[in-house]
């Protein structure tokens, strides 16, 4: 594989960022990668809030537990003020992801025509 196609190998499977560091671009992957942790990091938060809130209806919940109730209470969970930026942070998380790749591919084959001499 040259080095524009492990780059953007890497910067898909494991994360955006990862193709560009792999390049020696280290300012570019930082970036990349900050961005993805802090989307990752605001869509664990609000999945943790949304757990808890299950959990606390679950256990105030007096009874055989079923199915449906369980489903409303999830969707119930949902709602609320965090849903919106869970929901900016999926977007910016995939647009990351995808300009990170596309962005490891410009990387790589720029390099790659740098170093091929021209005759």
């Amino acid at each position: 594989m040259n080095r524009s196609t492990t780059a953007v190998v890497l910067s898909a499977l494991v994360m955006p960022g990862a193709g560009q560091l792999y390049l020696k671009h280290v300012w570019r992957s930082m970036a990349f990668i900050g961005v993805s942790l802090t989307c990752l990091w605001f869509i664990g938060v609000r999945a943790m809030q949304q757990a808890s809130a299950v959990l606390l209806q679950m256990e105030s919940h007096e009874g055989a537990l079923d199915a449906a109730q369980m489903a409303e209470w999830v969707s119930q969970s949902q709602e609320g003020p965090g849903s919106m930026v869970a929901t900016l942070a999926v977007r910016m998380l995939l647009v990351c992801w995808v300009a990170g790749m596309i962005d490891a591919h410009r990387l790589g084959k720029r390099e790659g025509s740098r170093a091929t001499p021209v005759q």
